[in-house]
């Protein structure tokens, strides 16, 4: 069990290293610990928190149009701000933080150069 365990977190090493998918935040040029997504985030968590934030703005402005009475938008902002409260429920908050930890490890595995066997220099 231990062995395929290993085996797995190997796996999984090897994967993590070689992903193209952490392409929405880039590292910033001068602030070390900061990306870039055309605007400053410290990382997924703090990306997907700003993401919250909008919606929920979005959906407060909407949920406003609605008390105005006799109001033609009124309907329409009450179902766009229903949607953006299911968009809400679906932002996964729990995941968040471990893939701030998946692209550290991945920023990690890919700086360091894998051994070339038909390369004696390489060890």
């Amino acid at each position: 069990m231990e062995m395929n365990i290993s085996q797995d977190l190997g796996a999984f090493a090897a994967l993590l290293a070689k992903a193209t998918e952490f392409n929405m935040l880039q590292p910033h040029p001068r602030l070390e610990k900061y990306h870039k997504a055309e605007l400053l985030f410290h990382g997924y968590h703090d990306l997907m928190l700003t993401v919250i934030d909008i919606i929920r703005v979005c959906a407060s402005a909407l949920d406003a149009l609605e008390d105005v009475p006799d109001s033609p938008t009124s309907a329409s902002a009450r179902s766009i701000s229903d949607v953006l409260a299911i968009a809400l429920k679906l932002v996964p908050l729990e995941e968040i933080q471990i893939l701030d930890k998946c692209h550290q490890l991945h920023l990690k595995l890919k700086a360091i150069k894998p051994e070339d066997p038909d390369n004696p220099n390489s060890k």
